[in-house]
């Protein structure tokens, strides 16, 4: 080992700088100013235009979807708005049938309540006839049979 310790220091010294190192370092900023120029500009200027263009779909996307959503509401508002009016109307309708109803019912209560008054007037005069005539029937059978019984005529009339 102190062989290629002695033979490294007879070589020299390798960080010595010279005019290789100017070349060199030359050589990098050139190759950077170009690179810079061809390359890594028209790179970030695609990457640029690309992040650009991709928040402004982004921001037109959101714009659509509020849109959107804007729409829906009014739709859903607007719907609302007529199940509450159909409500209403069916409800408006059904008042009115009831309404209807309730008069025809009244109506047929009415001529029922008349027929059964006629009915009970024709019945009593039907039972003050029969009486009168049952009665009648009563004072001649009783003339009948008094007269059968008295073996002598007797007045129906009473005496």
């Amino acid at each position: 080992m102190t062989n290629a310790i002695i033979a490294f220091a007879l070589a020299g010294n390798v960080l010595s700088i010279d005019g290789s190192f100017l070349f060199v370092f030359a050589t990098i900023l050139v190759m950077i100013f170009l690179l810079n120029r061809t390359l890594f500009k028209p790179i970030n200027k695609v990457l640029d235009e690309r992040e650009r263009l991709g928040v402004g779909r982004l921001a037109e996307a959101q714009r659509l979807l509020a849109d959107y959503e804007t729409r829906v509401a009014g739709y859903e508002e607007q719907l609302r708005v007529a199940r509450a009016e159909a409500y209403q109307e069916l409800e408006s309708h059904r008042r009115q049938i009831l309404a209807a109803r309730t008069v025809k019912l009244d109506k047929i209560k009415a001529e029922t309540s008349a027929q059964i008054a006629a009915a009970r007037q024709e019945i009593e005069g039907q039972a003050l006839t029969a009486r009168q005539n049952l009665e009648n029937d009563a004072r001649v059978m009783a003339a009948t049979i008094s007269s059968q019984i008295l073996q002598r005529p007797v007045n129906a009339g009473g005496n």
